[in-house]
């Protein structure tokens, strides 16, 4: 693994003028307002037909609602810029100091600042802190406002606003929350997979509001940003060195590959960034097609990289393979559900077994052999998945999920 300087990753990276993405043409908030493509989130707001086949029981329903119930933290996230009329409304009533009496604790005095006198072990422990709270990953970047986007979109109001980002916030802090293999490898069913991607969100949910909390306390400001709101996370993620971006347009990290979710807490406390990382993924990713290959939409690109974008869901200006956004959340419509075939079938997402350490040292450290890497996976049949039937019987849920005990260095 090569760390790179942001200079040598905006040369790997970015071919043109960047501007600042709109949230209302992210392909979740298209649907709300544009009728060309009205009816592609229709399935959100319709409830589930229940049946007896597998990964579409009530059960399984429940597995996923269940897995969900964190998510509804967001709603307590009123420090955005333009946060949700909800958020407005929730904050106006719990209040800091309502919420203190009635949890039992006790808040620092008016004005009580952290001191910092070491910024390097100021990171180190907010890293060790955000771990603790429920991170998998986690990387410092300087805050990049071309990924905040110019205008916020709320699902819940429709309200559309411009969005001015504070100059006092200067950091993101970006974490990843790992999910279970063994649950992604169901993609071709629906509550399963589902249920893991809800979980994810919750963890992420969850673990923000935590640490943005901690570093409030400290007496700085901090915004939490669990969801995909307020800017756009892989690049960010890319630049606080987590991962890279493969043909999907998903994060790819060498710990779990591309069964991870990210989200962000943007801060003023002066950090240290860390630095971008190559690991071989694009070199990798242009040899591999696995992914377009099954993807059941054909959303995503076969071929080489390109700047240029599909339609308004995507940003022109950075090298990499646009997804079709408008076909994805298409197939997502037609199957009544989320899909993650994707991530599901990905070489890079697999147990963190020594044998699939070893592979992923070659594809950073022998790049010549790509293509045999990708033929190897498809002899294993590791692109083969599950169709649910004995779900139920032999699904083993992770104990802790996350791999607690981690060294945090700079």
């Amino acid at each position: 693994m090569r760390k790179l300087s942001l200079e040598e990753w905006e040369h790997k990276y970015i071919k043109g003028e960047i501007k600042q993405f709109d949230q209302r043409y992210t392909m979740f908030s298209r649907p709300m307002w544009d009728p060309k493509i009205k009816d592609l989130l229709s399935w959100v707001l319709e409830k589930a037909e229940m049946g007896t086949r597998p990964g579409r029981t009530l059960q399984d329903k429940a597995l996923e609602l269940g897995s969900r119930v964190g998510v509804m933290m967001h709603l307590f996230e009123n420090d955005r810029p333009t946060p949700s009329a909800v958020s407005r409304e929730i904050g106006a009533i719990l209040t800091p100091e309502r919420v203190a009496r009635n949890t039992m604790v006790s808040l620092p005095r008016e004005g009580e600042k952290l001191e910092i006198t070491d910024p390097v072990k100021l990171t180190r422990d907010l890293k060790k802190a955000a771990i603790y709270f429920g991170a998998d990953l986690v990387g410092i970047c300087k805050l990049d406002r071309r990924w905040i986007y110019s205008h916020s979109f709320d699902l819940g109001s429709g309200e559309y606003n411009p969005q001015e980002m504070p100059e006092a916030f200067q950091y993101a802090v970006v974490m990843g929350f790992s999910e279970d293999y063994d649950m992604l490898k169901y993609s071709s069913t629906t509550y399963y997979p589902s249920a893991e991607a809800s979980l994810g969100y919750s963890r992420m949910a969850i673990t923000n509001a935590y640490l943005s909390r901690f570093i409030k306390t400290l007496g700085y400001e901090a915004m939490s940003c669990s969801t995909n709101d307020v800017g756009m996370t892989v690049p960010m993620a890319m630049q606080a060195g987590l991962g890279d971006v493969g043909r999907h347009g998903l994060l790819m990290t060498p710990e779990f590959g591309s069964a991870v979710r990210i989200s962000k807490v943007l801060t003023a406390l002066p950090l240290i960034p860390d630095t971008p990382i190559d690991f071989g993924v694009t070199e990798f990713c242009r040899a591999c097609e696995i992914c377009a290959d099954e993807c059941p939409g054909q959303a995503i690109k076969h071929g080489r990289r390109t700047t240029e974008a599909i339609d308004e869901s995507n940003v022109p200006g950075a090298l990499k393979w646009p997804v079709d956004a408008k076909k994805c959340i298409g197939y997502w419509a037609r199957n009544g559900k989320g899909c993650i075939n994707c991530v599901s079938v990905c070489p890079f997402t697999k147990p963190d077994t020594l044998f699939h350490r070893f592979v992923k040292w070659m594809v950073d450290h022998v790049r010549w052999g790509d293509s045999l890497y990708v033929k190897g996976d498809k002899l294993m049949g590791y692109s083969k998945l599950d169709n649910g039937v004995n779900f139920w019987d032999e699904w083993q849920p992770l104990v802790g999920k996350a791999q607690r005990v981690k060294k945090i260095k700079r």
